[in-house]
């Protein structure tokens, strides 16, 4: 896959996607999610914000929800 992001002038391709923060707002029953891009030459730090949850979340739900999140960058 190739994902553009609007602060990185550049295209990243093929990247290895790491999870690396769940920041939970436990009164809105949200989370962001920082995540991490990484190429043979580079690491590119994200934020992915509008995660959802009903009670509580698993870390397969967030992983999964990335997965589909970072659809929306792909080019």
């Amino acid at each position: 896959m190739t994902y553009k992001f609007s602060q990185f002038n550049i295209e990243i391709v093929d990247p290895i996607v790491k999870v690396i923060n769940v920041n939970d707002r436990i009164d809105e029953l949200t989370c962001s999610v920082d995540i991490e891009l990484i190429t043979d030459t580079a690491k590119f730090g994200v934020t992915l914000d509008g995660f959802t949850y009903v009670n509580d979340w698993s870390d397969s739900e967030v992983r999964a929800w990335v997965a589909i999140e970072l659809q929306k960058y792909e080019v």
